[in-house]
């Protein structure tokens, strides 16, 4: 059964909703999909490192400024997201990672969270979906997500 209430979110596809990349306007578009129509967003709890480190780590490599990533934090710090610690998460991530060969099962955890919420886990990364996507199709890239045409939304 989906859970139309929750939506899982990685890291990678936070990062790409407080800096500009590639597919940044359709991580915006998401998070303002899942906004007006009050889905709560979800991740495992190691998401606010994974999102803190990557920040520090773009800033340390010398890709964003320091100002960009002040700026990017506080936005991140803003942005309400459910941090779960499921006692279940790190052995389905584990078996998960098993049954995908896998090497590096926190990557996993989303999909594990989103599982076993039973709601869609929305990614910038693109191997992951490539990856285990034809099986669990709950897993979607965010290069795939279309926003709603204003037409549509008057519909």
């Amino acid at each position: 059964m989906k859970n139309s209430s929750l939506v899982c979110i990685d890291a990678n596809l936070l990062i790409l909703a407080l800096l500009p990349f590639p597919h940044s306007e359709r991580a915006d578009a998401l998070l303002d999909a899942c906004r007006q129509q009050r889905m709560a967003l979800v991740a495992p709890a190691l998401f606010a490192f994974e999102v803190s480190s990557t920040l520090h780590r773009l800033r340390t490599l010398g890709q964003i400024s320091p100002s960009a990533e002040e700026s990017a934090f506080k936005h991140f710090m803003a942005i309400q997201v459910h941090l779960s610690s499921h006692p279940r998460i790190f052995p389905l991530a584990r078996q998960l990672a098993l049954r995908f060969h896998q090497s590096r099962p926190y990557e996993m955890a989303y999909v594990a969270l989103a599982e076993l919420h039973g709601c869609e886990l929305w990614t910038a990364n693109r191997r992951l979906v490539q990856t285990v996507g034809m099986e669990l199709p709950f897993v979607r890239w965010i290069g795939d997500f279309a926003a709603l045409e204003k037409n549509d939304a008057d519909r």
